[in-house]
């Protein structure tokens, strides 16, 4: 009798164990699967963090105006650092052209925003998303429009504050590199468009960053990378610019070498105002004297889509034509570079009346 029991136990647990071994080779990613519902149940993911500012500003908006006060201190957004993570932990990069903004903390984990929850004012803000790893936060936070950001700190807390570009310049201007990334443009002699462009926005940049007037400018691009026609004025009209200016250059329709030179700039005629013909006069004009070139005129543009649909005053500079040997060979010269800057800055600062 004792026999037959321990049998039948023996055969019970048996089909226990056949039955847990089918359900492993049925579903062999459970730990998986479980790791990703207790990842999801986390605070790090897309949509908790959203909801949880959300959720704050409902609370917020229930508080009375001491209670809101005293948790934000008149900022829109509150963040609570770890002991012994302080405000020099924290770096701040804003990608003006995909509107987000990137805040890196050193110091804090995963699970940060499940110990010290977001608190502060959800306008304009599309998303928030989180990332940790080895230590080193990154919250990213994409906003509606184009911010500036600031950040002031008191002891435990972090405070930060998304401000219209207007509230801080007296102008903002926008400044685009034409083509980049996998787009080079015209390409002669091994030498592409795409780089000159660029080589002439960054000697631009050297002016604008070393100039006492309060303008606040902005690049589509600064590196060898491909913004879309729509971001790239859309990074105008959004910031509300007082000018957008496109930089490239020029070759024959039939990409030929040839004796054809000199620099044209393309504005939009749909400007009722007349305002993009002026900017474009004076930059032919500052380039014409500060290069020696040929004038190919000003040049109605709106079939091109960042003039076309550009609401502040545009001009697209064409400095040259790289179908030109001595016009390629001028543009590849920093010096070269420097004085087609010079004079766009310079067109900038006529147009503004500064």
């Amino acid at each position: 009798m004792e026999e037959k029991v321990m049998g039948a136990f023996t055969a019970i647990i048996l089909v226990v164990v056949i039955a847990m071994s089918c359900l492993l080779v049925y579903v062999p990613n459970m730990h998986i699967i479980a790791l990703k519902i207790e990842d999801s149940q986390m605070m790090g993911g897309r949509v908790s963090i959203m909801d949880m500012l959300r959720e704050s500003n409902a609370d917020l908006e229930a508080d009375d105006p001491d209670t809101r006060q005293n948790i934000l201190k008149g900022h829109q957004i509150r963040l609570t650092l770890p002991q012994n993570v302080t405000s020099s932990a924290v770096e701040i990069n804003n990608n003006y052209v995909n509107r987000t903004i990137n805040i890196k903390i050193k110091g804090i984990g995963k699970d940060y925003f499940q110990e010290f929850p977001i608190r502060g004012n959800s306008d304009n803000i599309v998303d928030v998303t989180y990332n940790s790893e080895n230590l080193v936060g990154l919250i990213q936070i994409t906003t509606d429009d184009v911010f500036e950001v600031s950040m002031t700190s008191e002891g435990e807390n972090i405070y930060f504050d998304f401000v219209d570009p207007h509230e801080i310049y007296d102008y903002v201007v926008v400044i685009d590199a034409g083509h980049g990334g996998n787009v080079p443009g015209a390409t002669k002699q091994g030498v592409c468009e795409k780089d000159i462009n660029l080589d002439i926005v960054l000697e631009l940049k050297k002016y604008f960053d070393a100039c006492d007037k309060n303008i606040g400018v902005y690049y589509t691009r600064t590196d060898d990378t491909n913004p879309s026609f729509a971001n790239r004025v859309g990074l105008a009209n959004d910031t509300d610019a007082d000018l957008f200016i496109s930089v490239h250059n020029n070759s024959t329709a039939s990409g030929r070498m040839s004796s054809i030179n000199g620099t044209e700039v393309m504005y939009e005629a749909g400007d009722s105002t007349g305002e993009s013909k002026k900017f474009a006069q004076m930059c032919l004009s500052n380039l014409l004297g500060e290069l020696g070139t040929k004038s190919k005129g000003i040049v109605v543009g709106d079939e091109v889509y960042i003039i076309r649909m550009s609401k502040p005053p545009v001009a697209l500079v064409e400095v040259g034509f790289m179908t030109n040997q001595k016009e390629l060979d001028n543009l590849q010269e920093q010096e070269y570079q420097n004085k087609a800057a010079l004079a766009i800055y310079n067109s900038v600062l006529q147009y503004l009346n500064i």
